[in-house]
């Protein structure tokens, strides 16, 4: 992994492991996980609709082929909404030192989808990394 990559990686990881702290509190109060994705979602649209005009990339868009544009679509509206509102659900029934976790071993469902759809090679180091995953989440019970 390039150092670019690796930095971007560890500033991901902080980020990420951050926000749900900000998220658990807010979901302490009177708010629904529904209310609350679209409510956390309204300020990333506008920074990120800001940001193309900002930048001259709204062209981009315009330009980008009609499959691309579904699939990414497709992803967002799983993650980025549904998959959201699951989380939120569970941040707010349980303790985020374990919804956290559990949450976060979706590398193992996303290893299995890119080796069953996407065709990938399943190598040791993958068979390892699920062991591990497998293995942490054991701990949480």
């Amino acid at each position: 992994m390039n150092k670019k990559a690796f930095l971007f990686s560890i500033l991901t990881a902080l980020i990420w492991g951050l926000a749900p702290a900000f998220e658990k509190i807010g979901l302490r109060g009177r708010i629904d996980p529904y209310a609350g994705v679209v409510i956390r979602t309204i300020p990333i649209a506008i920074i990120g609709i800001a940001g193309l005009l900002l930048t001259g990339k709204l062209s981009e868009i315009a330009s980008a082929d009609f499959k691309s544009v579904a699939f990414v679509i497709i992803g967002g509206l799983l993650a980025g909404f549904i998959g959201q509102i699951a989380f939120y659900s569970a941040l707010k029934a349980g303790e985020a030192s374990v919804v956290v976790p559990l949450a976060a071993t979706y590398p193992l469902v996303a290893l299995l989808v890119s080796i069953i759809f996407l065709g990938e090679a399943f190598t040791w180091q993958k068979l390892a990394g699920i062991g591990m995953i497998v293995a942490g989440v054991a701990f949480l019970r």
